[in-house]
C-alpha cells in the first residue's frame, strides 16, 4: 500500500479524496449508488468492511480503478496506470533505452511548442 506522510492511506481516505475529486457530496454518491448516505459516511470513515462488488462499484462511480481505492496503484489516473504495467512489462534493456529516449525526445517537443505558444501568444 502507498505511504501519505508516514501513514499508510486507508481505503475510506481514498474514497474521501476521489469523491471531492469528482466534486461529489456524500449524498450525491449515495444517490448513484441506491444506498443511505450514512453508508458512504461509513465507508470513508472504514467503519465498515466494504464488499468487492462494492468497491467495484465505487471505482466505476468516481471513475478510478479498485486498484486505487485500495492501494494497490499510487495514481488513479488510468493513463498512467496502464502505460507503467506496459513499461513494467519490457525486459529487454535496450528496448528500455530507446523508449526513454523517445520518451523525452516527445516530452520536450512538447514543452518547446508550449514554450512557443506562450511567447507568441
Amino acid at each position: 500500500m502507498e505511504e501519505s506522510g508516514g501513514t499508510t492511506e486507508k481505503i475510506g481516505e481514498r474514497i474521501y479524496k476521489q469523491r471531492k475529486r469528482k466534486r461529489l457530496t456524500q449524498q450525491e454518491l449515495a444517490d448513484k449508488m441506491y444506498i443511505p448516505k450514512s453508508t458512504i459516511s461509513a465507508y470513508e470513515n472504514n467503519k465498515v468492511d466494504i464488499k468487492g462488488s462494492v468497491i467495484t462499484e465505487l471505482s466505476r462511480h468516481l471513475e478510478t480503478t479498485p486498484n486505487y481505492l485500495l492501494g494497490y496503484e499510487t495514481s488513479n489516473n488510468s493513463f498512467v496506470n496502464e502505460a507503467l504495467e506496459l513499461l513494467q512489462s519490457i525486459k529487454d534493456e535496450k528496448v528500455q533505452e530507446i523508449l526513454i529516449v523517445q520518451i523525452k525526445t516527445i516530452t520536450n517537443k512538447l514543452e518547446d511548442t508550449e514554450e512557443r505558444r506562450r511567447l507568441h501568444g
